[in-house]
């Protein structure tokens, strides 16, 4: 076996029950399937990770784009362009011109 640890782990009765099945139907055993279980969770929590560091980069380098665009002058106040162009679209659906 790998260099495996014992942990003390507490499940509600229904988990372990369901577990305990599950086991006996795939012929494995309890420990083996909660190892599987929590692989596949950290993988999927690195995924998230991953995700978001991704989602982060992209907008640094949007921002980078828009800061050049505008040759290196930021926008003064970024809530009210916000502000400005949510009112502007607000008056295109009515059919409002200014």
């Amino acid at each position: 076996m790998q260099n495996l640890q014992r942990v003390n782990l507490l499940l509600e009765r229904r988990q372990r029950e369901a577990l305990e099945r599950l086991a006996r139907q795939r012929n494995r055993s309890v420990s083996d399937l909660v190892r599987e279980y929590i692989t596949a969770g950290l993988k999927e929590d690195n995924s998230r990770q991953r995700e978001r560091l991704l989602a982060l980069e992209n907008a640094r380098t949007l921002s980078a784009r828009i800061l050049k665009r505008r040759k290196g002058k930021p926008i003064a106040d970024p809530v009210k362009v916000i502000k400005r162009i949510r009112e502007e679209r607000v008056n295109e659906l009515l059919g409002r011109r200014r």
